[in-house]
This record gives structure tokens, sequence and C-alpha cells, in this order.
């Protein structure tokens, strides 16, 4: 049927022998009719006819049934070919993937995957991709790119963050490179030995730290106007970097360690007594990029079999 030149299955070249329309869809919409389904895939070799294929393959885009509901994916054909849903992600520009969370597939609701990740740095685009696996075969790669930015310091462990403004506190740090200089009897200069490959950072933070009252805003539990209502996390906050648990520090400039807090923290009063800060001391204690790293320190509980290689 054409009406004004145009075609009910589409433009006015969707029934042309030879089709030159070439744009990319971006959005289909259907309305004033009723419509038994709508059926789109990637195929160009399927005939047309009144009804529509029998089951989602691999050049389905979307398939909606109009079952009481809008619904066009494909969670009924996923369970039945997912064992595990393995979300991954990386650095913009690595090659490497880095498996962040696996989950078990046993019911619908299993595909719904909620995860925090802590272990992003301030200013770097990061690639996120989740992945049906069937037994230890994965399938295609459903990816995105997010970056985050921030203007806070951040000490993380678990799901637990406390923070500070930058004006209100700061980091410096130390690379270690454990080596000598020898000097030998017969020789003018030194020479310089190196017999450990360790080569890590330490620092020394300062600041009033407070814990997080929305993680999604980014807000700190105390108001700005009020800066005395910090002293009252004092006591709390020597308390969580003396756990002698493993943690993560976020700088907004981009830096991310994985640290342990070495004694002894103190805290201090500036010019007034309600104006304090903590000061404290930490040595980095691994990679954030390698997953047995995150694994054995207790950042991540993803086991060996799902890392990358």
């Amino acid at each position: 049927m054409f009406i004004c030149g145009s075609g009910f299955v589409g433009g006015e070249l969707a029934c042309a022998l030879t089709p030159t329309g070439i744009e990319n869809i971006h959005y289909v919409e259907l309305k004033n009719g009723i419509y038994d389904d709508l059926y789109i895939t990637k195929a160009t070799d399927f005939a047309l006819g009144s009804q529509c294929p029998q089951e989602w393959d691999f050049d389905t885009i979307l398939w909606a049934k109009f079952n009481q509901t809008t619904h066009a994916g494909n969670v009924d054909w996923s369970l039945e070919t997912t064992s595990h849903i393995v979300l991954k992600s990386r650095t913009q520009g690595q090659f490497q993937w880095k498996t962040i969370a696996v989950q078990e597939i046993k019911s619908l609701g299993d595909f719904v995957i909620n995860y925090p990740d802590y272990l992003v740095a301030s200013g770097q685009p990061v690639e996120y991709a989740i992945v049906p696996v069937l037994y230890g075969a994965e399938g295609t790669y459903a990816s995105t790119s997010v970056t985050s930015r921030f203007s806070k310091m951040f000490l993380i462990e678990g799901g637990t963050v406390w923070g500070t403004n930058i004006t209100d506190g700061f980091c410096d740090t130390t690379r270690n490179v454990p080596s000598a200089s020898v000097e030998l009897l017969h020789r003018k200069y030194p020479i310089f030995v190196r017999n450990t490959i360790a080569n890590y950072d330490t620092g020394r933070c300062k600041g009033s730290f407070v814990p997080f009252a929305d993680e999604a805003k980014c807000e700190l539990a105390y108001d700005s106007s009020q800066d005395f209502q910090r002293i009252t996390y004092q006591r709390e906050f020597m308390d969580y970097i003396c756990d002698s648990i493993p943690k993560i520090l976020k700088l907004p400039d981009g830096r991310l360690w994985l640290v342990q807090v070495t004694p002894s923290p103190a805290d201090t009063a500036l010019q007034a007594y309600n104006n304090r800060e903590i000061t404290w001391s930490w040595v980095e204690v691994g990679d954030v990029n390698s997953e047995e790293d995150l694994y054995y320190l207790g950042f991540s509980n993803v086991e060996p079999e799902w890392w990358g290689t």
C-alpha cells in the first residue's frame, strides 16, 4: 500500500528492487494500529512473509511480541544459553580486559547486575563489557565507555567510603627503589647496586575525613557551612584506618593505589581546637590492574579461573 509516495513497510524506497537508502536506522516507531510482532534482524537473506521467525539467532536485533508488554529483548533465549554473566573493564586504549564480577545465571532475575566499581581513576576513560558465558565459552561482548571525575580524596574499604575535600587535605608520595652506592678501593666513582625489583610508592596524607552520605551524588556527610561537625568523625576515622585491612586511595588528579596504612596516625589541631586533621602514612601493597593482587588483598572475589591471560 502506498500513500503519497510512502510505503507501509518503510520509506519511499522500501519496495524498490534495488534499495538506495543507506542511512543508519536510529529508531523505530509504530502507531495507530494493532501489531502482532516487530522483528528486526541484521540478516539480509530471509524471505518476506506473514510469519516471523520462530526463534532468536545471532542476527536478531530485537523481537517484540507485544504479549502485554513492549519487551523486545532475548532474555528467555539467553537463559537457555547462558551459565554466567561476566563483567569486565579496561582502561580505554588497552588490549587486556580485567574481570571484575561474575554472576551465575539460574533465573531471569540473575541478569540484573549492580556492581559499584571503586577502582576507577578520575578523568580516565574506562571501557566496560558484559559478556554471556556458557560453561566457559564466551558470547558477544556488549560494551560501553565511562569517564569518572571527582574533586575529593577518597579512602575505600569494601563498600565503605571516606573522603575529604582536596582543599582540606593533601597527599605527598615517595617512590621507593631499594639500592646502594658502593665505593670500591681502586675506583674513582662508586658503582650502583640494586639487588631487588622492588619499586613501590609510600605516602603521607592529611585531611578532615568524613563518611559519604550519598555515594551516587558524591556528597560527604556534613554541612560545609558547619565545618566543626567533622570533628565528630575523627575517632571513627582513626579506627577505620587502623583496622589493618588494605584500602583503595584515590586522588582527583587521577592517581590511584592499593595501600596499607602504617603506624602511627596523628590527630592534631590547626590554630583552633575544633579545626582538626588526621595525618597518616601508607605503603603501596599491590597493582590496581592485577586481578591476582585484587583477589588476594580482598578487593575482588573473582576466582582465578575467570582471570584474563
